[in-house]
């Protein structure tokens, strides 16, 4: 069985160094794919796609406040990890990584994948 495009991308993302678990989420909350890294997903993939898009819905309420025209990337920084949320067009990614990840890393990566998740859609 052949792996889809927007699992290889996933998978590509769940190699850097601390991620836990990629998913991509519709804007509605419905999970569409996900990958997890090193055993078992820090959080069910499928409650992180609801809390991705209500936390994505609820940031671009403050977007509309505060007059910005897109929202470039949510982090929400706990003790021991990070959660990174970004819009690709159609849906959302979202990244759990423990620490001592490099943010700036995920940020990157992210970024740099955008265009081969959109496409993978």
């Amino acid at each position: 069985m052949a792996v889809s495009p927007l699992k290889i991308v996933l998978n590509d993302i769940a190699r850097i160094e601390g991620v836990r678990l990629v998913v991509v989420a519709s804007k509605d909350g419905f999970i569409i794919d996900s990958v997890a890294s090193g055993g078992e997903p820090p959080v069910d993939p499928e409650a992180l796609a609801a809390v991705a898009s209500a936390l994505y819905n609820t940031t671009m309420r403050l977007a509309g406040e505060l007059k910005a025209n897109s929202m470039e990337d949510v982090i929400v920084e706990f003790d021991n990890a990070y959660t990174v949320l970004q819009d690709v067009g159609e849906a959302i990614v979202a990244i759990v990584a423990s620490k001592p990840a490099s943010l700036g890393m995920l940020r990157y990566e992210l970024r740099r994948q955008r265009d081969r998740i959109k496409s993978a859609l």
